[in-house]
Formats: C-alpha cells, sequence, structure tokens
C-alpha cells in the first residue's frame, strides 16, 4: 500500500481530488474550470440517500477526479466551492486497491474532453428517455410516459430532473388508481406457479397479528384437486379454521373476514375457470385479489390480468417480487389494469417480506442503480 506522503512528494504520479457537488453540471464545470481538459472522472457515488428519496429529494454526488502529474499539480489549492455546492474535500491520496474496486473504477473512468473517447460520443443517447431504455427500463413504459401530457418537453432536462419529473408523475398516476378496501369474503385468483397459496398464507399472518382479525380459510376444489395439506399446518399453528365445506362456514364479517384458496387452473384452461367464476358469484364473495408472478414475461402478466377481468378481479397481488432486477415493465400492468395495488411480496416462502405500500416498492426497484453514473457520463459527452 502507498502512503499519503509518498503520493503527495511523487510527481510523477496523477493526482486524485474528491468533489461533493448538488449536481453533476456543477461538478462538470468545475473540474474544467480547475483541473482542466486533462482530468478526468474516476468514479461517481450518490451520497445521502437511497430508493425514492435519491428522486425525490435533492441528492449529493461525490465525484473523483484525476489528473495527469506534473502539469497540474498546484491546482489543488486553486480550487474552492461555489455557492451551490457543498465542498471540494481534498486532495485524495492515492492507495492500493481491490481487485474489484480497481476494475469498476476503471468501467467508471470516462474523460471529460469529448474528443478522446468518440466512440462514446458518437452512440449516446438523444434524450433521457433512451439512457432509461439502455439502462433496462421497460419500453411500453417508456413509450406511455411519452404520451403523458403531464411529462411535458423534457428533452433539455438533465437525466437526474427526468428522473425526478418520472418518478413524480408514476406516483401521481398510481394515486389515480383504485383504492378499494377488502370486504369480507375475499378470494385469491391465480395460475399453479404464482403464489397464491403462499401469499394466502401472508395475509392470514398479517390480518391475525397485524389486524387483530379472526379470519376464516375456505379450501375450494370445484371438481379440481386442491391439497391442504400446507395451508392446513400454518392455519393451526396461527389458529385460524380452515373449511372444505362452504356449508358449515359461519356467517363472514369485516372483523372475521373469509378467504377463499382456489385450486391452481392453467391459463388456457377457459372451462374451468368460468366454473370458478359461478363458484364465487354463488358465495358471494365480492373482493378478488388477481395474484401474479412478478417475474412473468409481461404477454403472460397481461394474460393473467385479462383472465382477471373475465373473473372480474377487484385487486391485484404481486408475488416474487425479489427476483426481479428491475419492476418497471409491471407499471402498465397497475396503471391499464383497473385492478386496485393491494400488496407485493417476496420470497417463495411465508417467512417472506410482505408489503401493502405498493408504490414505495415499486418506485425503489424500477430505476437502476448506475443511472446517476450515466447521468454525470452524460455531462462529460456534452
Amino acid at each position: 500500500m502507498i502512503a499519503e506522503e509518498d503520493n503527495l512528494t511523487d510527481t510523477r504520479k496523477p493526482k486524485r481530488f474528491r468533489l461533493v457537488v448538488r449536481s453533476a453540471e456543477e461538478a462538470v464545470r468545475m473540474i474544467r474550470e480547475k483541473l482542466g481538459d486533462s482530468a478526468r472522472v474516476v468514479s461517481v457515488r450518490q451520497t445521502g440517500g437511497e430508493g425514492l428519496k435519491r428522486f425525490i429529494s435533492s441528492p449529493k454526488l461525490e465525484v473523483i477526479a484525476e489528473v495527469p502529474p506534473v502539469e497540474n499539480s498546484s491546482n489543488a489549492e486553486s480550487i474552492e466551492p461555489s455557492d451551490d455546492s457543498e465542498k471540494i474535500v481534498s486532495e485524495v491520496p492515492q492507495i492500493e486497491k481491490s481487485n474489484n474496486e480497481g476494475q469498476a473504477l476503471e468501467t467508471a473512468a470516462k474523460p471529460l474532453n469529448p474528443s478522446q473517447s468518440p466512440e462514446l460520443t458518437n452512440d449516446f443517447p438523444k434524450d433521457a428517455l433512451q439512457l432509461l431504455s439502455r439502462a433496462g427500463f421497460d419500453e411500453v413504459l417508456i413509450s406511455q410516459i411519452k404520451s403523458w401530457p403531464e411529462v411535458g418537453d423534457i428533452s433539455n432536462l438533465s437525466l437526474a430532473d427526468v428522473l425526478r419529473k418520472v418518478t413524480q408523475c408514476l406516483s401521481d398516476r398510481f394515486k389515480g388508481t383504485p383504492q378499494v378496501p377488502l370486504g369480507s369474503k375475499t378470494a385469491l385468483l391465480g395460475s399453479p406457479g404464482s403464489g397464491k397459496t403462499t401469499m394466502l398464507c401472508k395475509m392470514l399472518a398479517h390480518e391475525v397479528f397485524i389486524k387483530k382479525k379472526l379470519p376464516m380459510v375456505l379450501k375450494l376444489e370445484n371438481g379440481v384437486p386442491n391439497p391442504d395439506d400446507s395451508l392446513r399446518i400454518f392455519c393451526e399453528v396461527i389458529g385460524v379454521t380452515l373449511y372444505r365445506e362452504e356449508s358449515k362456514i359461519p356467517t363472514a364479517t369485516l372483523q372475521s373476514p373469509l378467504f377463499i384458496d382456489i385450486p391452481g387452473i392453467s391459463l388456457s384452461d377457459s372451462a374451468e375457470w368460468s366454473k370458478i367464476k359461478a363458484s364465487l358469484t354463488s358465495l358471494g364473495v365480492s373482493s378478488r385479489i388477481l395474484v401474479v408472478n412478478g417475474a412473468y414475461d409481461s404477454k403472460v402478466l397481461s394474460k393473467c390480468v385479462r383472465i382477471g377481468g373475465n373473473l372480474e378481479a377487484t385487486h391485484l397481488a404481486i408475488t416474487h417480487f425479489d427476483e426481479l432486477s428491475n419492476a418497471s415493465k409491471l407499471w402498465p400492468i397497475i396503471f391499464d389494469s383497473a385492478l386496485s395495488p393491494y400488496c407485493i411480496s417476496t420470497g417463495q416462502n411465508i417467512t417472506g417480506d410482505f408489503s401493502s405500500n405498493v408504490l414505495n416498492q415499486m418506485i425503489a426497484k424500477s430505476f437502476p442503480e448506475n443511472l446517476y453514473t450515466q447521468s454525470f457520463s452524460s455531462y462529460q459527452r456534452i
């Protein structure tokens, strides 16, 4: 490891400077003015917030810039922060890095002078939404965003401002979706693999331990085998009564609601779905939660929503959320299904997380982690 004194006295080595600023524009301007066009960015890191906070609050960027030896050796003393920046902390001693860190810094390093990297300039996206697309943002959602009148003209906005505006629009539109409370009778609908029985267990635990209610469960078969081993054991553990015969069920109330678990039925078996719909109607089930596996392909999810519409579904629950690297493909499902977003769950067993705060979960997992680095890089290429 190279000590700090070695780096400061050896003029043959590049020198690094750390800037903590409020925006990428400010960082680029200061680096160009104080360190010159030969300086390059080594790394960019957002500080002061994660998830939703990084888009709605005012983030700070920690930027490490490197200048060649000798010719810029006196620049450190001349750098001063401007009024709207935080500060420039100091010259950073060059230290020995681990292999992973060194590789990350090398990947993130981009010259400030566009002529030094023409290949990046030539293929750089024309607008921020194109950059979102490259970063994995759902194409269907991007097309919808472009058509939203409240988005307006964003062609001249920085990527950080576009992200903030898109986040606000998504939040406003989410708040416009139906917000319907569950009734006294609720059925969970879903294909095999959607995780509806696991979701039911999580909901039952939520009803018992959080809402302090006394729920009941009906295991509906409709001529299709619907084993109850795992659900029965879970109900016994938390004190919930499981029924298999409709005639024996007490009257359901909001304090003692009835939850109905249906058998897993293939998406293509329209006849069985019709039987399920008839049974739910005869039982007077007013709340019907469509359970979808968030990791499924968008086309499969759309088909699930269509079947849910035929079954008069009222709510939407999303499972396997932890398997998604980016949840932006789910926004069109939420907006176009006309269903009330009920909950999101992670994990394939009952110990996984269950959250009724769908908006925060969706926002936190819709924007790739590297977007702020890409935002900074976009200013370098102007």
